[in-house]
């Protein structure tokens, strides 16, 4: 098994987790990676991806395995073929289960005066209020939150749980624009993604396929 390192940044994160799904797979054939499909009426190129971004966060750590036989570096390849905001930056040679495995995430908040507020979410107990389908819902997110850093007024860094518990970063910084009264645009971006302390990179390179 193979496993690509990618970014998805400018237009490219404004595509859905599904629309990306199918986007990478078209590169993958585009680019002649031979790569294992399931069996059965309709079968599909095998891949695993990271978990998924809401729509909107940037990222420079997305993840994608495909079941093949090469060996080949095709970074290249791929990059070849790849639009505007997706890029592929590193190859691992390993087997895991990018979604069940990777748990953490770092992101970076920009918007002004966000870095003023940010300290607060390592409060114990901390409690975001957040819309879900037209209704306010109150949640205690303490234990998916591992950290937070003021950079400058309006920049900070955030380590937050992914996967299927976890705390998505706009909920996170709609909370603080309400309770705090900020103004103007917000970016949000994942910088560096984890397995438990260890960033992902490390531990793909330490797993990897002998």
């Amino acid at each position: 098994m193979l496993i690509f390192k990618f970014t998805k940044t400018s237009t490219a994160s404004l595509v859905s987790h599904v629309d990306n799904l199918r986007a990478v797979t078209y590169l993958f054939r585009r680019a002649g990676v031979e790569a294992e499909y399931s069996q059965g009426f309709n079968p599909h190129m095998e891949l695993g991806f990271s978990p998924p971004l809401a729509l909107g966060v940037e990222s420079y750590a997305e993840y994608v395995s495909v079941r093949t036989d090469c060996k080949d570096m095709l970074l290249d390849k791929l990059n070849s073929v790849c639009p505007k905001g997706i890029r592929f930056v590193r190859q691992f040679d390993a087997t895991v289960n990018l979604a069940g495995t990777l748990n953490r995430a770092e992101f970076r908040l920009s918007a002004k005066g966000i870095g003023d507020v940010v300290e607060e979410i390592t409060a114990k107990g901390y409690e975001i209020i957040y819309n879900d389908r037209g209704k306010l819902v109150t949640k205690n997110v303490e234990d998916k939150i591992y950290g937070a850093q003021r950079l400058d007024s309006d920049n900070a860094l955030v380590t937050l749980a992914i996967g299927n518990d976890n705390l998505r970063p706009d909920r996170l910084v709609l909370h603080l624009f309400n309770k705090h009264r900020l103004k103007g645009d917000y970016s949000i971006v994942k910088t560096t993604a984890f397995v438990n302390d260890v960033p992902a990179d490390e531990y793909l390179s330490n797993i990897g396929n002998k």
